[in-house]
């Protein structure tokens, strides 16, 4: 095929081996190469996906019209600023660098040498997550709660850049609005970065979001609950549901005032508030596309790089998420420092967890 996109995967490890599988399954894109350090792993993502490896991404530079970043955080920045200054669009995985200042680095050299830079936030992608932006919902209170068990990757970062800087990315796309003030408090349960993290996040306008993440949980959860003046709705990103309820035509109109109700009312509420009166309905959109998260991330970043457009998420969007996060450590470690003079310190914060 004429004018294959000449890509290339730099860091193969759990997520960059998936994002060379897919790029080399592509009819329309040209893997041209994959990069580690680790020889190994490089020669064996390559001999399975058809291309060469390599130890830079130096010789690579001339050869490829794009990349995907897959290395770890702390390699970000310096993976990605020569090949930015070459023209090289990129694909970073999330969090975009380790820091602001480099976040804003990379925006920059993006700008500068017209490249495309878009950023691995791929529960953008979830078909729940989807189908809640197509609803007219705005957003007046949130409530996000991610918690995994422990994987023993990312641990460079803590659990907010590394988990729940997703639903951060997803409440700053949701409300579309500053950013007020946050507070938040987190433990470190292993030592090291916080395992555990909790944030209240102020935007102006008066929308408040709740989030929770948890890095070291027993037990699983992707979930986001919106309350807004059109209805609620909860989004369950593992099973890909979304509930919605809103209310009736009769609650609307201001009818119903809990403050005189008769007995008959009263029973008539109990027996058919969720139906008669408050409209609920889930949506199942595990089904709504053939393809996975990844590769429908990987198919907008290849068409916007081809189109010269915008992809679902920008530079800038990743580096908002990416600010946000840091607010929310540093004032972790305020408060950690307030309350017992250390950081994350807390032996009995462990054991309470």
């Amino acid at each position: 095929m004429q004018n294959r996109l000449s890509v290339a995967v730099i860091g193969v490890g759990h997520l960059g081996k998936e994002h060379a599988r897919i790029l080399g399954s592509m009819p329309d894109v040209e893997l041209v190469g994959v990069v580690d350090p680790n020889h190994v792993q490089a020669d064996a993502v390559a001999a399975r996906t058809g291309t060469m490896a390599y130890s830079s991404a130096r010789p690579l530079i001339g050869r490829i019209q794009a990349a995907v970043i897959a290395t770890p955080t702390a390699y970000h920045h310096d993976s990605a600023c020569e090949l930015l200054a070459n023209g090289i669009s990129l694909l970073v995985e999330k969090p975009l660098t380790s820091n602001v200042a480099q976040g804003i680095d990379l925006v920059s050299l993006a700008e500068k040498h017209d490249a495309i830079l878009q950023v691995g936030h791929i529960e953008r992608f979830n078909p729940a997550y989807e189908e809640l932006r197509r609803r007219p919902l705005i957003p007046q209170y949130i409530r996000c709660e991610r918690h995994g068990g422990f994987t023993g990757r990312s641990m460079d970062v803590g659990v907010v850049f590394d988990v729940m800087i997703h639903d951060l990315d997803l409440i700053l796309d949701l409300v579309g609005r500053p950013v007020d003030r946050v507070e938040a408090m987190g433990a470190a349960v292993l030592g090291g970065n916080e395992d555990m993290a909790q944030a209240r996040v102020y935007f102006e306008g008066g929308c408040i979001a709740d989030l929770t993440a948890c890095r070291v949980s027993p037990e699983p959860a992707r979930s986001m609950r919106v309350w807004g003046g059109e209805g609620y709705a909860s989004v369950d990103f593992a099973t890909r549901k979304v509930t919605l309820m809103q209310p009736s035509e009769l609650l609307r109109s201001g009818r119903i005032d809990s403050r005189r109700l008769t007995p008959d009312v009263i029973g008539l509420l109990k027996a058919e508030l969720f139906g008669r009166f408050v409209e609920t309905f889930t949506v199942d959109c595990s089904g709504h596309h053939s393809a996975d998260q990844l590769t429908r991330e990987l198919y907008d970043f290849v068409s916007s790089v081809r189109e010269k457009r915008q992809p679902r998420v920008t530079g800038r969007a990743g580096l908002a998420a990416l600010t946000l996060a840091s607010q929310i450590v540093q004032t972790i470690h305020k408060t950690d420092l307030q309350s017992t003079g250390q950081l994350f310190p807390s032996r009995s914060a462990s054991e309470a967890a």
